[in-house]
């Protein structure tokens, strides 16, 4: 087993190698499908209720011009501005008519809250982490060495090393009449 440790540690660094592309090509795939979304600083984001909205919630119809669900990063700040003639209400906030009112999005998880302004009566949304370079860093770090232990063990099942005492035992046997 000693003079076998060699091939055993050239394997894992060969499978390491292997595991560090695949992981960052994982890694990085992920971030660009997501990037739009979390990749960004904090900003407000505005829905603005159009005049006649109670109107058109009471018929059952929705507003195209607001959303019914909502991504955001922890640090966005939403302000609702109501121009209807009524006040609304989204979750603790309370919006009275021709005025309006903000809500910090301060913790990671998702969302569905009381509204006036939808025909659901709720809106949902999502409040993300932003993606950040330290936070990439993190998860390549943390994802790598288990998958090249995996792939590792796997490689072992798959392809089992022959010592050298093996490969001279075959040599032989080959080479005898």
């Amino acid at each position: 087993m000693q003079k076998d440790f060699p091939l055993y540690r050239k394997r894992f660094i060969i499978v390491f190698l292997f595991s560090l592309i695949f992981v960052g090509i994982v890694n990085e795939g992920a971030h660009f499908l997501l990037k739009e979304k979390t990749d960004r600083p904090p900003e407000t984001v505005e829905i603005s209720i159009p005049a006649g909205t109670a109107k058109k919630v009471e018929a059952g119809q929705a507003d195209p011009s607001i959303p019914s669900e909502l991504t955001f990063v922890i640090g966005d700040t939403l302000l609702v501005t109501n121009k209807d003639d009524v006040p609304h209400e989204l979750g603790p906030l309370w919006i009275p008519a021709d005025s309006s009112a903000s809500l910090l999005m301060e913790n990671a998880n998702k969302y569905t809250l009381g509204c006036t302004f939808q025909p659901s009566r709720y809106l949902n949304f999502d409040v993300r982490s932003r993606t950040t370079a330290t936070s990439r860093f993190q998860a390549f770090a943390l994802a790598t060495p288990p998958t090249a232990m995996f792939f590792f063990l796997y490689s072992l099942l798959v392809y089992p090393l022959k010592g050298k005492e093996k490969k001279k035992e075959e040599l032989d046997a080959s080479t005898s009449p």
